[in-house]
């Protein structure tokens, strides 16, 4: 298997081409992991087998022919070459990528291919085949296996050619679920954006580094945004952002901005409906994309959600893209940093600081700030027994486009909270004078 070359160049230009480079995209891959299995009639199997001829089904013999292991709800790129390994059977190309799955896990492997006939081979960790297909319905010469797994262990997927003189590029889609609809599970590697509904994952090829398909690294930024990193915790590659835009077309939409030019695709899952959309940029792009038509929002909003015209939806993409563009700009904070005196709320998106004073007892301080949830928190002034102010920040856009902020007292002195928005920068001061004990909910903060 060998990828395509690609490179890495510098980022500092980025932001004064990313209005520039604002596409709309709908990168439409398969819908859902709920899709039947091909049937044996959409097959060619010609006696196709990963054994030799007329022995039928065999045991995996080519360890060395494996490729690399690929993770569970991303798309990696090969390419067949001349010099790959051939199956006994026809002497036909294939690359071996391995996946390891739990019982009762469902996998769907979708192969594409501009250049030749795709077909797909998936053998359990005994080695024994379990499922092929050449051609599935609606794919045209690409090929998918739907799998549910009945064991636990590692299995392996043999991107092959249908013809023995067939080469070329190919891409590898791989989609797991375990049924259930579970909301996204965040990792080193995974972003879940839009409250957990969607799963986002990115790979990378970079060979003047030696990568092929390397693994982002995952940093969320708020409930609908975060971003990937892949050479250096420092260097901010792709912003990545999923909003519920249903209130306007009946879509989820998806925003990314990027600060990298090398090959990389991300790929988005819908958790819910098992949905899945893959964006790739090829070597040599610097690209920004507006999807507004990623994901559908089903049935249930379709009659009350508003025309949406070709201004508004202008407007809208625009005010995204400004976000993006400032998460991408090499002075911005990207995300609150916690310390003893800060509260970081709301996906750390806002940052939180108290400075309290008493004046007839000619004291004053900063307020210490203790973690509650992902949008709460608390300070205290004189002692960690005594908590003095609670504090909130939620996310209502969805009601009104704001963010709101929330905070109660059980403290008469004088104190000032200074909320800063790290995405925007806005900043929002909150004063109570001495002797006042006070509640406040600003629904318009930012």
């Amino acid at each position: 298997m060998k990828p395509s070359p690609t490179s890495k160049n510098g980022a500092a230009a980025a932001i004064s081409r990313f209005a520039a480079l604002l596409l709309l995209s709908a990168t439409i891959l398969p819908a859902a992991l709920a899709s039947a299995a091909p049937s044996p009639a959409d097959r060619k199997r010609a006696g196709k087998t990963i054994g030799a001829p007329g022995a039928g089904v065999g045991t995996l013999g080519a360890a060395a022919c494996v490729a690399a292991g690929v993770p569970c709800n991303t798309t990696v790129t090969g390419e067949l070459t001349i010099d790959d390994c051939r199956l006994p059977s026809d002497q036909s190309l294939y690359d071996a990528w391995t996946i390891s799955l739990t019982a009762g896990q469902t996998i769907q492997i979708t192969m594409q291919s501009t250049t030749f006939d795709t077909y797909l081979f998936l053998i359990d960790p005994s080695g024994i085949e379990l499922e092929d297909n050449d051609d599935y319905p609606g794919g045209g010469s690409n090929s998918r296996i739907t799998y549910t797994a009945e064991t636990t262990g590692v299995f392996t997927i043999y991107a092959n050619a249908f013809d023995p003189a067939e080469t070329g590029a190919y891409s590898l889609q791989v989609v797991c679920s375990d049924g259930t609809g579970a909301v996204c599970s965040a990792g080193p590697t995974t972003l879940c954006l839009n409250n957990g509904r969607f799963r986002a994952t990115a790979i990378f090829t970079a060979p003047s580094l030696g990568i092929t398909n390397g693994t982002a690294q995952a940093v969320s930024l708020t409930s609908d945004t975060g971003y990937f990193w892949f050479f250096s915790a420092n260097n901010v590659e792709i912003v990545l952002k999923a909003v519920d835009g249903r209130a306007f077309n009946n879509f989820f939409w998806v925003f990314y901005g990027a600060l990298s030019d090398v090959q990389y695709t991300i790929t988005v899952t819908d958790t819910v409906t098992g949905a899945v959309r893959a964006y790739s940029n090829p070597q040599g792009r610097l690209a920004s994309v507006a999807d507004v038509t990623a994901f559908s929002g089903g049935a249930a909003k379709a009659e009350s959600a508003p025309a949406l015209t070709d201004d508004r939806l202008e407007e809208i993409a625009a005010a995204e893209s400004r976000e993006l563009a400032r998460l991408l700009s090499t002075s911005a904070p990207l995300a609150c940093q916690a310390d003893p005196n800060t509260l970081c709320v709301n996906g750390a998106r806002f940052s939180v600081r108290v400075d309290w004073s008493v004046p007839s007892q000619g004291t004053s301080g900063v307020g210490r700030a203790v973690p509650l949830t992902s949008d709460t928190g608390y300070f205290w002034f004189f002692s960690a027994n005594n908590v003095e102010l609670v504090i909130k920040v939620v996310d209502g856009r969805a009601f009104n486009n704001f963010f709101w902020v929330f905070y109660g007292a059980l403290s008469d002195v004088a104190y000032t909270i200074t909320v800063t928005d790290t995405v925007t920068g806005a900043i929002k001061v909150y004063t109570n004078p001495q002797g006042r004990l006070a509640s406040v909910a600003d629904v318009t903060a930012f």
